[in-house]
């Protein structure tokens, strides 16, 4: 099994700015969705960033996203160990 070491915070902040941008997200949300990943849900999976960017269609409701997964780390995906 090929294993992917995972990104940094700092990473997956600069990898949401330039993914989330392409969604025409600012870098404001970017930010807070990328450090809602990391910190609320223990992920830094960039799928997870772009597939919160898409529940929640602002800021506000962020939270609430968050909440609605329940904090499951992995927004619906099997983890592979």
């Amino acid at each position: 099994m090929l294993e992917v070491p995972e990104y940094t915070l700092e990473e997956l902040m600069e990898i949401a700015l330039t993914r989330l941008s392409m969604e025409n997200h600012d870098e404001s949300i970017a930010r807070t969705i990328a450090e809602n990943v990391s910190n609320k849900l223990g992920s830094r999976d960039i799928r997870d960033v772009v597939k919160l960017a898409r529940l929640a269609g602002n800021v506000q409701e962020i939270p609430f996203v968050i909440k609605m997964v329940g904090g499951q780390n992995d927004l619906g995906r099997k983890k592979l160990h």
